[in-house]
């Protein structure tokens, strides 16, 4: 007898407020921050200086050497909103940088500043040369998209709940299974526009097991993302808004055969989704090689897949012309990071993957609603 979806077990407790924005918002030393120079250029800026523009796509990353950068939002009104001061030692940024999405706040010096400059390039190898620093910049970005939500969704998507004001509703608009960085950057930004989300984000970060999110040039996961890490802290930020996070769960099988779709967790919990997006990377005993099989074994076989399991997505899943980016021979259901066929199997593309399937998804739920 299954058990239907009830969210997080006491288990999955949230980490305090205090170290999530210690994650989200770190000082780094100045050993650190050499470590960086070479990538970037010093600058000073004059008060009021505007380093970054909310709509713009043309992005960089700041480090604060001297001064403070504020953070702005802009209001429905056209007012500027501050949400926080960056002091020095901080960096600014998000998981925009890795996107083609336009920049969702703007950045002004708040008074004479100094600061390191590193254009988005060059920060793409930086944090493919430097895995320590890495894993400090991805799981601040991650925790500063999760934690984007104040009054209303961010690019005024609509909760798409069809319960009624104060009801639960039992079918979630989407799950996301995979904890690694495409599966991350996924739910993510789902949970920031407005979806009721859901990530079963078990990885293993042994090199011997399978079932991480092997990255070539970036090996095995990165392990501040995995397991007791991030997603235990992203649970508590994603409750805010009626989204949860399950670290500790697999997903062990999935029904196609009617809509909403029905995924089944190995504590025998069942979800019932209006989408998916599976981000569940490639086994780690094939990192680099030709034949590594991807970890879709669990799907039952009702998506189009290459011959190493890797997910077939738009017009090359068979039988889906009509097919949207990133969407399998299975509508409604996306694939996206290392498990695609065709991707680029490294970390920052399987960011970018995670975050534009997102887009999708919201197509696909905008059109099965009417």
């Amino acid at each position: 007898m299954t058990r239907p979806f009830t969210g997080p077990t006491p288990a999955d407790a949230p980490a305090s407020l205090a170290t999530l924005h210690a994650q989200a918002f770190p000082m780094l030393s100045s050993a650190q921050v050499a470590q960086v120079a070479p990538y970037g250029e010093t600058i000073a800026v004059p008060a009021g200086s505007v380093l970054l523009n909310s709509g713009d796509r043309e992005a960089a990353f700041y480090i604060v050497l001297e001064g403070y950068v504020e953070v702005l939002e802009c209001e429905a009104d056209g007012a500027m909103h501050s949400l926080l001061l960056h002091r020095d030692g901080e960096f600014t940024g998000s998981l925009d940088l890795f996107t083609d999405r336009p920049n969702a706040v703007t950045l002004r010096a708040d008074c004479p500043s100094r600061l390191l400059r590193v254009d988005r390039p060059a920060l793409a190898k930086l944090l493919l040369a430097d895995r320590p620093l890495a894993e400090i910049v991805l799981r601040a970005f991650m925790l500063r998209r999760i934690g984007y939500v104040r009054q209303r969704p961010y690019g005024g998507a609509i909760l798409r709940s069809a319960a009624g004001v104060g009801q639960a509703d039992p079918v979630l608009d989407l799950v996301v299974v995979g904890g690694g960085t495409a599966g991350l950057a996924a739910a993510a930004y789902a949970a920031s526009e407005g979806l009721h989300t859901l990530l079963v984000g078990r990885l293993r970060c042994r090199a011997d097991l399978p079932g991480a999110d092997a990255l070539p040039g970036f090996p095995g996961t990165v392990t501040g993302l995995c397991d007791g890490g991030l997603l235990r802290r992203a649970e508590d930020q994603s409750r805010r808004f009626g989204s949860h996070v399950l670290p500790s769960r697999v997903a062990r099988s999935f029904d196609g055969s009617g809509y909403p779709y029905r995924i089944g967790l190995d504590d025998g919990q069942v979800v019932e989704a209006r989408s998916l997006i599976v981000a569940t990377g490639m086994r780690q005993d094939g990192v680099g090689e030709p034949a590594a099989q991807a970890n879709t074994a669990w799907l039952d076989g009702y998506l189009d897949t290459d011959d190493w399991g890797y997910i077939h997505t738009g017009r090359a899943a068979a039988g889906s012309m009509q097919a949207r980016a990133f969407e399998s021979s299975q509508p409604g259901v996306f694939a996206a990071g290392a498990v695609r066929a065709g991707s680029v199997k490294h970390v920052l593309a399987c960011i970018g993957e995670g975050a534009a399937s997102v887009r999708v998804v919201h197509r696909f739920l905008d059109a099965s609603a009417h």
